[in-house]
């Protein structure tokens, strides 16, 4: 109860994160707006002045209005635009949303055409008289205001980019996941499998053995099971398991096996994909002679951030392998580190080197 308690309030926690960034993000989209807005009314300002009304003196009362006037104008205009992407989303009506924009746009400025002189008259002090100059300054007021819409457009069109990037790269991720999974899942029944004939074998010669080999196969099974759902375990996870395994096999084979592991405690915190190490004990058991005159012995450990299996060759006459272990681990390791073991073999040893996950 209390552990599920603790789960809900984690969950709530990052939930509030969550929300708290988005928050923070989209007050920060708004500011840099306003900002981009109010330079774009000075910049129109500025122009006219500069251009059309040369010799004209400054207004403040001129800059704030045309300032105010361009953040009426691109506020409407982004509204409307997120009042419609509800319609008309963008990666499926670009058309119509680009149409929508550009009709809303040139309506309100015509509409906005009848106010915007009476404002002009009672808050700005130099009223402009000239018909023509006054029809251009409208022209170019019209063309900023077509400007704004081609930005919003070309932000539309960068977001549905972004959108479809994510959502490519998301499916390429649940795919490895999905891939993965089923990877993980082949290697329950063969554990199960290779561990249940080994007991059958012992049952035939000794069944107080396969009794003591029955108890420590559970608690083995059991580390399975546990750890079936991580994507990699560390490497002292799997080293405290492997000491659990080796037991299993030395109730059969006594002093015709040796498991020697040298692996530094600076490495142990490392990982790799889980039951890397039992699969490649395992391999070089079933394929190797173990008896007490000719042991086969097993080391264990680290070079050049590499993990290595080797052990000493003297192949059986015949072995029977689907090769289920080394191809499944193999492929777990592509995905997750975009390497493959390394197999490196001469005449007297066989070692095998998977690359360490930080």
């Amino acid at each position: 109860m209390r552990d599920s308690m603790v789960k809900r309030l984690n969950k709530f926690d990052e939930k509030c994160k969550h929300w708290r960034k988005l928050h923070k993000e989209d007050s920060l989209k708004f500011k840099k707006r306003i900002l981009f807005t109010l330079l774009l009314g000075f910049t129109f300002h500025y122009t006219i002045y500069k251009i059309i009304l040369s010799g004209a003196e400054y207004s403040i009362d001129g800059i704030l209005f045309s300032m105010a006037v361009f953040f009426i104008f691109s506020e409407s205009i982004f509204l409307f635009d997120k009042i419609i992407a509800i319609k008309f989303p963008w990666h499926t009506s670009v058309k119509k949303r680009i149409i929508s924009l550009f009709l809303f746009a040139v309506a309100f400025f015509f509409i906005a055409q009848i106010y915007i002189p009476q404002i002009e008259k009672s808050v700005v002090k130099n009223i402009i008289d000239d018909p023509e100059k006054y029809r251009l300054i409208l022209l170019v007021g019209f063309l900023y205001l077509i400007i704004y819409v081609i930005l919003i457009i070309a932000r539309n069109f960068h977001e549905s980019l972004n959108f479809f990037v994510y959502e490519n790269e998301k499916l390429k991720q649940d795919k490895i996941l999905s891939d993965y999974k089923a990877l993980q899942d082949q290697l329950n029944p063969h554990f199960l499998f290779n561990n249940l004939s080994t007991l059958i074998a012992i049952i035939h010669n000794d069944k107080n053995k396969a009794i003591d080999f029955a108890e420590n196969f559970t608690d083995v099974y059991r580390y399975v099971l546990t750890k079936e759902g991580q994507v990699a375990v560390t490497v002292n996870d799997e080293l405290d398991f492997l000491k659990s395994y080796t037991t299993l096999h030395l109730a059969r084979i006594g002093s015709g096996l040796k498991v020697d592991i040298d692996v530094d405690s600076d490495y142990r915190n490392k990982k790799v994909p889980h039951l890397s190490l039992q699969i490649l004990v395992e391999n070089a058991i079933k394929h190797n002679i173990t008896s007490k005159t000719k042991p086969l012995i097993i080391r264990i450990g680290i070079i050049e951030d590499r993990l290595y299996v080797v052990n000493n060759k003297q192949l059986k006459e015949s072995t029977y392998s689907t090769k289920t272990g080394l191809s499944n681990l193999s492929k777990r390791l592509k995905i997750l580190t975009d390497e493959e073991l390394k197999i490196i073999e001469d005449d007297d040893i066989y070692r095998v080197e998977i690359p360490l996950i930080n």
